[in-house]
């Protein structure tokens, strides 16, 4: 899923990270089955239900496996991808090995993509060649203008230098397509990382100064130089650092839609050369633009007139080897190997070459892999059997709505006017996207990466002064996740997902309610989480909402963040205020679709499978879903950087809310999960 530069990015069922961070085994074929049923072996029935239901339903299944060495986490979401990138690997390989493909075709395009990144001895043979000439550029800087040109070139091909820009749904104006920018031109993930001075923050910026050092090297430098164009990038990224906002701030939707006229941004940036920005991006006329933050791009503004043209230079050639390191030899692709996965992630082992060029091409080429996906694998009964569930949980969301206490009647309904208009986009795009303008070539991965950049950003750019195309997808059909946007008031649901264990049509309502259907809910609820309930049934950012309803609402959503502040994973406290939208959504999710289980249980009871209720075997298989053994650095940098609590708390936490869930496992006093009512956070 692409970074949005304007105000509101997707609110996503898992982080984007989750969708390359699976793979199966080594390089063993695994077996295309999962298991869709409750195995009683993967319990761990030492721990009572009440004390850790998490622990209770996957005990023995997280001892049992454990996380490759090529992996940061292993779960639930990682068995689903794992079987999809079989299969992506097989549609690659068949493409790749047809002769005489017909050039422009998916097939070419893909498999061609998809045969450059397995061709090591071409990738180690070419070393940092392919990006010889786009060195020569930045060398060739000097002057203000200049830097501008090339930077914003480098922007059209991907490298994060400066700040994002991009073109995207005005918030306020959800018909109307907008130019935006938002904080970028930094590598480390987040603000802290640059100014976080505890041994842990000091360490991961000593071995960002390596990691920059040996990348230098590559470039040909001597070590005493590269050392020193290490310490000077880091500095200036620290400097841009100080004035971005965090992860939690940028939460805040109004405080990061900042509407401006061009010429008000440029007395503001004069240091920015925005002309000569925009006549690389190839846009003639821009009358307004959305900035996220306004402080950051005055820093921006100050550091390009502040420093060197050669110190810029030194940033640019930095972020362009950062940027496709992974994509050139094998020695490059080790140096970012052990910085971003080994340091940040924990990882012990890279992945076997097949897989990544199976991820790659797939992230790349989205929905061209996606139709030979769709083509081959998807069916098309499954695709109306969900959206009947999706119905069902949607009028047990009407319900609830209807039911509150603490709503007022106006804010109800237009809450329910909201539900009505949400846009299903179930399975796979309705109209596929038009990739004729994008030409895959034989001579180098990372020349065919930067032209599906490019492609990409003018794709963008070319949506200026057009309606918005409400039909546009911003998920692949393969992808093992699901979103709702709030400018758009819509929740899609690959068909990726739409599989054991989420989604079965062979097992009992109790197990896919439980499972996709929380789901189903929890993308719902991102509609009037603390961000999507600041927009409209038409995507426009607006208050809608009484003022006491909002008073009442974030009240209860303080306890929510509470509720969370309190758990921790390796004395790493998680961050509520980051995780809240996240939180309620999941609180949310699993409220209503437990309703929508009991109104079909009314007409089509179910009795004890497997020793279960209905009702229990619904909580297990949502505890199922978020099973998930994580390495702990990649548990300490998601609780920074991840709107989403950790799997363990994302089962524990909504359930401790629930009565329905202690009425099911006979949850008593003193039991670890027991809150009183006082405590218990009942929203939706």
């Amino acid at each position: 899923m692409k970074k949005l530069p304007l105000a509101v990015a997707h609110c996503t069922l898992i982080l984007g990270m989750m969708l390359t961070a699976s793979s199966c085994h080594q390089n063993s074929t695994p077996s295309n089955s999962i298991d869709n049923e409750i195995n009683r072996a993967d319990f761990d029935t030492t721990v009572l239900p009440g004390n850790n239901f998490f622990e209770y339903v996957n005990g023995t299944w997280l001892k049992n496996n454990p996380i490759p060495p090529t992996e940061a986490v292993w779960g639930s979401f990682n068995t689903v991808y794992d079987q999809n990138i079989l299969r992506l690997y097989g549609i690659m390989k068949e493409a790749a090995a047809t002769k005489d493909k017909k050039e422009g075709r998916a097939e070419q395009k893909v498999g061609d993509y998809f045969s450059l990144i397995m061709d090591s001895n071409k990738l180690n043979k070419d070393g940092i060649s392919p990006i010889k000439d786009e060195l020569a550029r930045i060398n060739s800087v000097t002057d203000k203008k200049s830097l501008w040109s090339e930077s914003a070139r480098l922007m059209k091909m991907g490298v994060n230098v400066m700040f994002h820009f991009g073109v995207g749904q005005d918030d306020k104006i959800s018909s109307k397509e907008i130019c935006g920018t938002s904080q970028g031109g930094m590598t480390l993930p987040a603000k802290d990382y640059y100014t976080d001075n505890s041994d842990r923050g000091k360490m991961i910026r000593n071995k960002f100064t390596e990691y920059e050092t040996l990348l230098f090297e590559q470039l040909g430098e001597t070590p005493e130089a590269a050392g020193k164009d290490a310490d000077k990038t880091l500095i200036m990224e620290t400097e841009l650092a100080v004035s971005a906002m965090s992860p939690s701030e940028e939460r805040d939707v109004h405080a990061v839609y900042n509407k401006m006229t061009m010429r008000q941004l440029q007395d503001e940036t004069p240091g920015i050369n925005w002309q000569t920005c925009l006549d690389t991006f190839g846009l003639k006329s821009v009358d307004s633009i959305l900035v996220a933050q306004p402080d950051f791009l005055k820093k921006v503004s100050d550091l390009a007139n502040s420093y060197s043209t050669d110190d810029w230079k030194t940033y640019l050639r930095l972020h362009l080897i950062v940027s496709t390191a992974g994509k050139l030899s094998d020695t490059l692709n080790s140096i970012s190997f052990n910085f971003w996965d080994k340091t940040f992630r924990g990882i012990k082992q890279m992945k076997p070459r097949w897989k990544r060029a199976v991820e790659a091409t797939s992230g790349a080429l989205g929905e061209l892999v996606g139709q030979l996906y769709v083509d081959k694998y998807f069916s098309a009964s499954t695709k109306e059997k969900v959206r009947v569930m999706v119905n069902n949980i949607i009028a047990s969301y009407k319900d609830r709505i209807n039911n509150l206490t603490w709503m007022n009647p106006e804010t109800k309904k237009y809450a329910i006017e909201k539900l009505d208009k949400i846009t299903l986009k179930l399975c796979y795009p309705d109209k596929w996207r038009d990739y004729s303008a994008l030409h895959i070539k034989n001579d180098a991965y990372v020349l065919n990466a930067i032209r599906v950049n490019e492609f990409n950003f003018n794709y963008d750019m070319n949506k200026l002064g057009k309606p918005v195309d409400r039909s546009e997808w911003e998920m692949s059909p393969q992808t093992v996740n699901a979103y709702y946007e709030p400018t758009r008031n819509e929740i899609v649901f690959p068909a990726g997902i739409l599989q054991p264990p989420f989604f079965d049509t062979t097992r009992d309502d109790a197990m896919n309610y439980g499972a996709i259907g929380a789901v189903i809910g929890h993308e719902l609820t991102h509609g009037f989480d603390d961000q999507g309930n600041q927009y409209d049934a038409e995507g426009n950012m607006r208050k809608w909402w009484t003022n006491s309803d909002s008073a009442h609402y974030f009240s209860k959503l303080k306890m929510v963040i509470n509720q969370f502040d309190n758990y921790e994973i390796d004395s790493v406290h998680v961050k509520g205020d980051l995780t809240i939208g996240e939180n309620t959504a999941d609180l949310g999710g699993i409220t209503i679709a437990y309703q929508a289980l009991e109104k079909d249980l009314k007409q089509h009871p179910e009795g004890m499978v497997d020793g279960f209720t209905p009702e229990q075997r619904f909580f297990i298989a949502f505890a199922q879903v978020w099973r998930q053994n994580t390495r702990p650095a990649a548990a300490r940098m998601r609780i920074k950087t991840d709107p989403h609590s950790p799997p363990m708390f994302r089962v524990l936490g909504p359930l401790s809310n629930m009565t329905e869930f202690y009425n099911a496992f006979n949850v008593k006093p003193g039991e670890a999960m027991y809150r009183p009512d006082s405590l218990r956070a009942v929203i939706w």
